[in-house]
C-alpha cells in the first residue's frame, strides 16, 4: 500500500493595499485650490487686473524668498524672534496653568483675582506696549511681554473653565468611594480639564505669533518683524510677502500640532 504524498502548494498571498499612499479627496481638492490661486496671482498682473507693484507674483516671491535665505542674514533674524516667542510663551505657561487651576477650584481666589485679570485681558496690547518699553527699554524685554500678555489670557480662561465645568457626578463617585482632595484633583478634575487646556494652548499660539511680531513692528533693532517694517517701509512686496509667509507658516504648523494633540487626548477620553 503506497503512502499518499501531500505536496505543499505556495501559500496564498494577498495583494498589498497601497490605499494608504493614495492622497485623500480633501488633500486633492485642496492642492488643486493652491495651485488655481498660485496660477490666478501670477497672470493677474500681467492682464491688469491688478497692479504688480502691490502685488508682486509668485516667481518674484520665489527667488526673493532665495535671495533672503542666502543675503539676508535670515537665521540671525529668526533666531531673535524664535527666541523672544519661546520666552514668552513658556513664561506663559508657567504661569498661566497654576493661576488656571486656582481659579477653577477657589472661589475666593476668583473673586479676587477675576475682576483684574479680565481688566487686563480687555487691554489692547497695543495700548501697553509704550508702557512695557519705558519700563523694560528696547531690547528682548518687551517682546518678551507682550508674547506673554498675548498666550497667557487664552490658557487662564480655558484651564479655569476646565477646572470649573468638571462633571460633578465624577466627583461625588469618587467620593462615595472615598477619594481624597487630591485624587479628585489629579484624578478627575485635571484629565477633564486638559481638552480645554489644550484649546487655550492652541489660541494662545496665535496670539504669541501675532505678539512677536507687533512688538518688534512698534520697537525693535532686529527679528522677522523688524524686517517686515523695513520692506514695508522701502515698498519691496516681494521681500514682504516673503516674510509674511514664513510667519503665518510657522504658526499654522505650532497650531496643527497642538490640535493634533487635543484630538489624541480627546480620543483618549472617549474610550
Amino acid at each position: 500500500m503506497r503512502s499518499a504524498e501531500i505536496t505543499a502548494g505556495p501559500a496564498e498571498t494577498r495583494p498589498l493595499s497601497l490605499s494608504f499612499l493614495r492622497p485623500s479627496r480633501s488633500a486633492i481638492i485642496g492642492t488643486l485650490a493652491v495651485l488655481a490661486f498660485l496660477v490666478l496671482w501670477q497672470i493677474a498682473p500681467t492682464m491688469g487686473w491688478v497692479n504688480g507693484r502691490f502685488t508682486s507674483r509668485p516667481t518674484e516671491v520665489f527667488f526673493a524668498a532665495i535671495d533672503i535665505f542666502k543675503n539676508d542674514n535670515f537665521l540671525y533674524h529668526a533666531r531673535i524672534s524664535l527666541t523672544e516667542f519661546v520666552a514668552g510663551f513658556a513664561l506663559a505657561i508657567v504661569v498661566s496653568i497654576p493661576l488656571g487651576v486656582l481659579l477653577g477650584t477657589s472661589k475666593i481666589a476668583r473673586y479676587l483675582i477675576d475682576p483684574p485679570l479680565m481688566a487686563l485681558y480687555i487691554a489692547p496690547t497695543l495700548v501697553l506696549l509704550p508702557i512695557m518699553v519705558i519700563w523694560l527699554g528696547i531690547d528682548m524685554a518687551p517682546k518678551i511681554a507682550v508674547v506673554f500678555l498675548g498666550a497667557v489670557f487664552p490658557i487662564v480662561l480655558n484651564t479655569m473653565a476646565g477646572m470649573s465645568e468638571a462633571d460633578p457626578r465624577f466627583i461625588r463617585m469618587a467620593r462615595s468611594f472615598g477619594a481624597t482632595r487630591f485624587d479628585i484633583f489629579t484624578r478627575v478634575l485635571v484629565p477633564g480639564s486638559l481638552p480645554a487646556l489644550l484649546t487655550g494652548l492652541r489660541l494662545a499660539v496665535g496670539r504669541a505669533v501675532l505678539g512677536v511680531i507687533v512688538g518688534e513692528l512698534f520697537v525693535s533693532q532686529a527679528g522677522i518683524g523688524y524686517q517686515l517694517n523695513l520692506y514695508g517701509s522701502a515698498m519691496r512686496i516681494d521681500r514682504l510677502l516673503v516674510y509674511a509667509l514664513i510667519v503665518s507658516a510657522f504658526g499654522y504648523t505650532l497650531t496643527v500640532i497642538v490640535r493634533s494633540v487635543e484630538n489624541k487626548v480627546r480620543d483618549w477620553r472617549s474610550k
